[in-house]
Order: structure tokens, then sequence, then C-alpha cells
């Protein structure tokens, strides 16, 4: 991967990019091998590539960390050769962001005791780097008035979507515009709800981009998860030793960072409005939201042969693939196994991480 060259504006800041995750509602194409984030879903880099690329619009290398599972570090090293090796956390397992995020901030601290974190997943889709970097800026002016605060990303919503967590805002803060008080977060909705939330102006999708001072997560993560926090204090004590490592995350419990601290702070968590398109791409049919489709509503990738097919993903990394009288499908061929299901069921290809049983 080649970027152009990063002058940041604020030497601060810091990226810290979250790779983790399985990815698996995209099985067979994300395995435990490949995850979700180091596929090329979109064009020809992968999501993680794609989202450094936008990062790197903000920050130069030395800004930029990157933390994933031990197992998978060289798949980060093969697609962001010029990241510093110092700044590639690998840890001994996924254990989910809370802990990916202490881990990091234990990083920052030794590089910059001002250091802001803005930490961002890997696997999501933004096609507008500009207009990403620009609602960063924007955070970053509503983290200076707010120092204290977590700062979250809130995404308009466009449909009815079930899949997402949302965050129910307050009254709106005085600058910069589209920010406001974060009142609660909702985890993902049925569809009556759904419904509602989508429309009702008051709640937006929660992107999972967060901005905070690092020593403010680190006070965050003492306080609402003391007994991750002394683990990562041991881990801090013995920075550098793997075994030490190894013998405290074992103990972690998996658990993100919304709902081991965000979810319980009651207050100081504010939004900004995104102004920039995303997409979690949680499952194949999101495909059809970013991809072409054909005069017949198919989303077509790799060599695929269609016959009175209509409103299917059909994706081929390898063989040739043919489909007749489909409707509403999913088909995806890949060298680790192949997968057909509706869409409307694309939610439970997880079941089948690890190949079907």
């Amino acid at each position: 991967m080649t970027t152009g060259g990063a002058t940041s504006s604020n030497p601060h800041v810091f990226a810290v990019v979250l790779a983790g995750g399985k990815g698996e509602r995209f099985w067979p194409l994300s395995t435990e091998a490949q995850p979700k984030a180091f596929l090329r879903l979109i064009g020809s880099e992968s999501l993680l590539q794609a989202t450094v690329r936008r990062v790197r619009l903000l920050l130069p290398w030395v800004q930029i960390v990157v933390v994933v599972e031990q197992k998978h570090g060289d798949l980060v090293r093969e697609q962001l050769p010029e990241l510093p090796v110092a700044n590639l956390l690998l840890e001994p397992q996924g254990m989910d962001t809370a802990a990916a995020i202490g881990i990091a901030s234990l990083h920052l601290e030794r590089l910059d005791p001002e250091a802001v974190m803005i930490a961002l997943p890997a696997d999501h889709y933004v096609p507008d780097g500009e207009a990403f970097a620009a609602g960063v800026r924007r955070a970053t002016e509503l983290l200076a008035s707010y120092s204290d605060w977590v700062v979250m990303f809130g995404i308009p919503p466009a449909r009815p979507e079930t899949g997402y967590g949302y965050l129910e805002v307050g009254e709106p803060l005085a600058s910069p515009p589209g920010a406001f008080r974060v009142r609660r977060f909702l985890e993902k909705p049925d569809r009556q709800t759904a419904e509602r939330l989508a429309t009702d102006g008051y709640h937006y999708w929660n992107s999972g981009i967060f901005l905070w001072r690092n020593v403010a997560i680190q006070s965050l993560l003492a306080r609402h998860m003391p007994e991750v926090w002394a683990g990562l204090c041991r881990i801090r004590e013995a920075w550098g030793v793997q075994e030490a490592l190894e013998r405290e995350y074992s103990a972690f419990k998996k658990q993100s960072v919304d709902y081991g601290v965000l979810e319980r702070m009651g207050e100081g968590v504010a939004m900004v409005r995104a102004d920039f398109a995303w997409d979690d791409l949680g499952t194949w049919d999101a495909l059809a939201r970013v991809l072409p489709v054909d005069d017949d509503g198919n989303v077509i990738v790799g060599e695929v042969h269609l016959l009175d097919t209509t409103q299917s993903v059909i994706v081929s990394t390898g063989p040739r693939v043919a489909t007749v009288g489909l409707s509403e499908m999913i088909v995806v061929a890949s060298k680790d196994g192949v997968l057909v299901c509706p869409k409307e069921r694309a939610q439970e290809v997880r079941k089948l991480a690890g190949g079907p049983r």
C-alpha cells in the first residue's frame, strides 16, 4: 500500500485502527486465517488498507497504530509495509474492543503523555476520505472544549436498520454544528422499533468510531472496568514481556468498550453528526448498497454467468459460477467453500463460521 505523505496539524492525535473481529457473516470468503478486514471486497484495496488510507489524509505513519491478533500480524505487515514496526500491537487473542483499546492506550502513553486517541474499526466502508477527515477535525474541535468527554460519530439513519446499535441524542452543544449530548445507547432494535428510530430525528447509528484523550479513557477503564484496568496495569509494569501479556489476556472477559465503559457513564458522552457516507458491511447483502448493480439489480463479482436472476449477490473468487432463475439470493464461491442462502437470512451466515456442520 502506498499513500501520499501526511503532515499532522496536531502532533498529539493518534489513530488506533482496530483490526480484530472475525467477519463471520462473510463466510466462506472471510475465514479464521483471513478475516473480513483483510478482504478486498470493494476494489483493489482491503478494508484495512482503505481505512488507513483515510487516516493518512490526517496523520503521518508514526501517529497510526494497528491492534490485531498475533496470528494475523503477518497480514498487517504485508498489507501495510509502511507502518512502523513498534506501532503494530499484537494481542495474544481477540478479547473485543475494551482490551484492544486498553493496550493501545498503554502504547500511546509511552509515545506522548498528551496523546489524543481516535479509535476506529478496520473493516468499515467510508467512500469519501476527505469528508471523513473533515469530520475528525470537527470532533477534535469539540474535544478541545470538552477535554474529559468521549466524542463519538453518529450516522444519520438511511433505513430502519436492525443490525446496528443506535445513539439517542439530547440537547445540542454550542459548537461545532451537529454536536449533541448523547442521552443513551440502544442495542440492535427489532424492526418496528428501528422504523421509529430511523425517522424521529433523535437517533443515529453508532459508527463505533471514538475520540478521547488517552488519560481520559484510561480513567474511564479504571472506573468502570477495574478488573481489566488492573490487568492492563500489570501489563504496563512488564511492558514487552510476552508471558505477562499472555497471562493477563487469558484472564480478560470479552467485552466491548461500548458496553463496558460508555453505556455505564451516564454523562460525558458527545456525538458529532457524520457528514460522510458509512456502512459497516455486516453481511453479504450489504454489497448491494456499495457496489454497482446490473439492470436486474444483481451485484456480480468474479467470473459469473446469470440467467433469469434478479436482486441477488453473486460472488466468486475462483470457480465459474452460473445461476438460473434465482431472486433475492446470495451465492458465494471461494477456495474454502460455497454459500447459497436467501438474502433475508444473511445474518445467519455467522452460524457457518469455520465451515458448514
